[in-house]
């Protein structure tokens, strides 16, 4: 800092501006004060005589350090004061900075006033002179003065007052007042005023809840700012006021509370409001509004004239007509219009709206309303609906109503009533007297309906009944009565009579319809099942064998496909009518559905006779049989179930007969077994390996084992096979032979088949990349994945993903796969050798292969089954076999593989048949992708 007492150098240069500012500041200070001015820089340019005496040697250098940072604080906040307090031995000082800005905000300099502690009380600046400046400014307002550095506060008579207390009803500390503000309000207050004590906002102010003399809660506005800062930029001095807006805050609350009655009353009566200032273009709409439209009230309304879209063309037009009348000549109007929301739903509305005249009689503002009433609408044209029909129904004349006098007995028909029970219309009538006419049972039925309604107060009954005419008819009668009560008693039973003989005869024929087969005539499988149970409990009372037999035609599809649905719809009647024949009148005979039929055999001697039963139906079913398409000739599969200890209710006898079909048919078709429980746990684990096997692939329970295949000219390895492997989370390993025909079957082979082709052209890259030295990969692919129009591309694309070039792929096939020529397998065939993609027949010889389909496809390899190769050099003529195979595979233009190949001597025998290539356990046996790495890298 410089002298005190220093000049400018330069009064010239000195700018006016600034001049009159530092004497505008320097006249807010105390004359007999010590007062500096300083320039932008805090270098001295002025100062009084205090000055001299008070500023110098080591208060000088303890100034200079405090004011900057002082000044550093004033750069970001130029309208703050900063207080510094100087303490030393020999004096204590009270400096105040404050900032000099010009016109464009910038700071020009400073000023600062001194206060020495050791004169005289009456020179520091009084406290009061600020607090009184702000308290003036809001004389309504109790004002608050709080020196943050003691912790005191001072509040005026005004914030006792207008809460009921005394003045100076509780201590001048900060605390003293947060007693009184509602607790849920504190956390609220004091974010606010940290908020504007740490600079985050320019002023504090929040409302709250205080508790008033009364110990009432009442709404007050707080407000205040801090007026005065110390040199690291923390408040001493913050000033305030409080407000009572208690009035303001109840009125605020009936002001919501009657919104949202309105809002809700508006929602109950789906009536939305507007209004639209046409000189500002401000249109505002309720929130029901923006349902009816179908908006979101998050949302700005669409302006007039872009509200084309909320209306049909023809609605928009009349309201736009009428609005333009409306804004020119103050018009009212009064449409219906249908409206679209944004779903394309239709809604109707009435549309109302008048203006809002000024002084002058000019439109100030438009005022409306939207009453939805599509839902009215409906219920209108409902009712109209209704109405309509029930006059078509009464000139239709099919529906009679009557009354009867509960006193008296008097009876009232209409005419149709008269009519629908054959009696002329007109004829005195009493209850007592219709009674005869109906049937005994009905006539109960109706008095003890009628009887009930009177004595019990029954509001209403229905029931069906049946009447006998005059002319002897007999007619079905649905009557409904209501009970109509006068002065707490039963006055009159008024309803309705309905023919309904039509009716009730159609249902019995349903009911016929419901339990026989209408093709066979037989019972069918819920009539069977009712019966069926019938038996079974009476065999258990009786201890009498019952058996059951499941027959399934073998061949009926191939008639149906032949000759036609109404040649096999005559072909199961006619096996119904032999089937019969060949039972008891006892048994029962059951269609189940399609090509099945159930025989129940009741109480048959032995188990022997079953199986006579079941020869005859064999026979008697296979006889051939005429048809209007010509002969036909079928067989039946028949499984047997004995009623007992492991079949002892129809759901378990049911299934043993189920199974014991399939062992039919798997015995070679047209004939009987009995239920075996072994075939049973097969067809058991077929299912659970069905069900395991649709979640091997999450389970991540399939893995590939690799066996190669070796060339018989260098040794090398030609080719790795990739072989499907499945070992469960439980550890227990499932073979290749048992659950790839399931997967086949249940079509899981088709995911199985595209994993194990990504993996398969995965692994081989990763040996190639590692340098080790082979031919193709191969991967087994089964003919359901060969139906698949996609499979052509799905194998291209998995070796684009996996980068495993196509000419290095060989797709074995099984010799059935080729015995279904088609567009499809043609055009699959075409993309694999478009892309070079080598065609192996696998497991050759064990099939029926037609030479023609491997001559007209593009196979390049042959691998004779392992069947023959095993025995070559063991079995009579199997060594000329396998050469007769090998000379075949060459004749055709293809390479011959050997599969199985385990001994050194069989391994020559094929080499002198000249074999391609061989592969078996005398290379190596299956292994993982690791240990497969290592065998390629120990070959060299």
């Amino acid at each position: 800092m410089a002298d005190a007492t220093s000049r400018p150098t330069d009064p010239a240069g000195a700018d006016v501006n600034a001049d009159h500012a530092f004497l505008a500041s320097l006249l807010q200070h105390p004359s007999r004060r010590a007062l500096l001015a300083l320039d932008a820089q805090g270098r001295v340019i002025v100062g009084n005589d205090r000055a001299r005496g008070l500023v110098g040697g080591q208060v000088e250098a303890d100034l200079r350090r405090a004011l900057a940072d002082g000044m550093a604080q004033l750069a970001e906040h130029p309208d703050r004061e900063i207080l510094h307090h100087h303490e030393a031995a020999d004096c204590k000082l009270d400096c105040l900075l404050r900032a000099v800005t010009g016109p464009d905000g910038g700071i020009l300099g400073y000023t600062v006033s001194i206060y020495s502690h050791d004169e005289a009380p009456d020179l520091a600046e009084s406290p009061d002179r600020a607090r009184w400046r702000y308290a003036l400014e809001n004389a309504q307002d109790g004002l608050w003065d709080w020196d943050a550095e003691r912790d005191q506060v001072y509040r005026s008579g005004r914030c006792f007052t207008m809460l009921g207390y005394s003045r100076d009803a509780f201590a001048g500390s900060f605390d003293a007042w947060q007693g009184l503000i509602h607790p849920d309000d504190r956390p609220r207050m004091k974010v606010a005023l940290h908020a504007h004590l740490t600079g985050e906002r320019e002023n504090y102010i929040v409302d709250y809840r205080v508790r008033d003399a009364n110990g009432r809660w009442r709404w007050v506005l707080d407000r205040g700012r801090a007026i005065t800062w110390d040199s690291v930029g923390k408040p001493q001095r913050v000033v305030g006021t409080h407000t009572d807006i208690h009035d303001y805050k109840q009125i605020e609350a009936q002001l919501r509370e009657r919104e949202l009655i309105l809002n809700q009353a508006q929602h109950v009566a789906h009536l939305g409001n507007w209004s639209w200032d046409p000189e500002n273009d401000r249109l505002w709409w309720s929130d029901e509004l923006y349902w009816i439209v179908g908006l979101s009230n998050t949302q700005s309304p669409p302006k007039f004239r872009n509200q084309r879209h909320l209306f049909t063309p023809e609605s928009y037009a009349r309201l736009h007509a009428a609005s333009v009348a409306l804004l020119k000549h103050a018009t009212p109007y009064a449409l219906e219009v249908v409206m679209l929301r944004p779903n394309g739903e239709r809604r109707i509305v009435q549309a109302r709206a008048e203006a809002i005249l000024s002084d002058d009689g000019r439109v100030q503002s438009l005022v409306g309303v939207l009453h939805d009433i599509t839902e009215q609408r409906a219920a209108e044209e409902n009712s109209r609906w209704r109405n309509d029909l029930l006059d078509r129904i009464a000139a239709m004349g099919r529906i009679g109503g009557f009354e009867l006098f509960v006193d008296t007995g008097e009876l009232h028909w209409t005419d149709e009533n008269y009519r629908i029970h054959g009696i002329e219309p007109g004829t005195p009538l009493r209850f007592e007297d219709t009674l005869p006419s109906y049937t005994p049972e009905s006539a109960q039925k109706l008095q003890s309906a009628f009887r009930r309604m009177i004595q019990e107060h029954v509001p209403e009954h229905s029931d069906e009944l049946c009447f006998v005419t005059p002319d002897e008819r007999r007619i079905w009668l649905r009557v409904t009565g209501s009970l109509e009560v006068r002065d707490g008693k039963p006055y009159r039973i008024t309803g309705l009579t309905q023919d309904i003989t039509e009716e009730h005869e159609a249902g019995e024929r349903i009911e016929q319809l419901a339990h026989y087969d209408t093709l066979t005539g037989l019972p069918n499988r819920f009539l069977f099942r009712e019966r069926a149970l019938e038996s079974i409990e009476l065999a258990h009372r009786t201890e009498k064998p019952l058996a059951l037999l499941f027959l399934d035609l073998d061949r009926f599809k191939y008639i149906n496909d032949t000759q036609g649905h109404e040649a096999g719809d005559l072909l199961l009647q006619e096996i119904s009518g032999r089937l019969r024949q060949c039972v008891r009148a006892s048994d029962l005979v059951g269609r189940l559905g399609g090509d099945e039929f159930l025989v129940l055999l009741r109480e048959i001697a032995r188990p022997e006779d079953a199986a006579v039963v079941a020869r005859k139906i064999i026979d008697a079913v296979g006889a051939p049989m005429e048809l209007a398409s010509g002969e036909a000739q079928v067989g039946c599969s028949i499984g047997i179930a004995i009623l007992g200890e492991n079949s002892a209710d129809l759901e378990a006898l049911l299934r043993a007969a189920d199974t014991a079909m399939y062992a039919a048919k798997d015995a070679g078709r047209n004939t009987f077994q009995f239920y075996n429980a072994s075939f049973y746990e097969r067809v058991q684990r077929r299912v659970t390996l069905e069900q395991e096997l649709r979640q091997a692939l999450a389970r991540d329970e399939l893995h590939l084992a690799f066996q190669p295949t070796i060339s018989m000219k260098d040794n090398a390895v030609a080719c790795i096979e990739a072989l499907l492997r499945w070992t469960t989370t439980a550890g227990e390993a499932r073979f290749p032979a048992e659950f790839i025909p399931v997967a086949e079957d249940c079509g899981e082979i088709l995911p199985i088949g595209r994993w194990v082709l990504g993996e398969a052209c995965r692994q081989a890259r990763q040996w190639h990349e590692a340098g080790l030295v082979f031919g193709r990969i191969a991967v087994n692919v089964s003919a359901l994945q060969l139906r698949d129009p996609e499979f052509a591309n799905h194998v291209i694309e998995a070796c684009e993903r996996e980068q495993w070039p196509t000419d290095r792929l060989v797709l074995e096939l099984t010799e059935s796969a080729l015995m279904r020529e088609s567009e499809v397998l043609r055009n699959t065939f075409a993309v694999f050798k478009a892309h070079g993609i080598t065609l192996s027949i696998d497991d050759f010889g064990t099939g029926f292969s037609n030479l023609g389909y491997l001559h007209r496809f593009p196979l390049r390899n042959l691998k004779i089954d392992r069947s023959f190769i095993s025995r070559m050099d063991t079995a009579p003529n199997m060594l000329e076999l396998t050469h007769a195979v090998v000379s075949l595979g060459h004749a055709l233009g293809l390479s011959v593989v050997a599969e199985g190949v385990e001994t050194e001597n069989v391994l020559q025998l094929l080499r002198q048949q000249g074999c391609d290539e061989a592969q078996g356990y005398l290379f190596t046996r299956p292994l993982a992708g690791e240990d497969m790495a290592t065998w390629l890298a120990a070959q060299g």
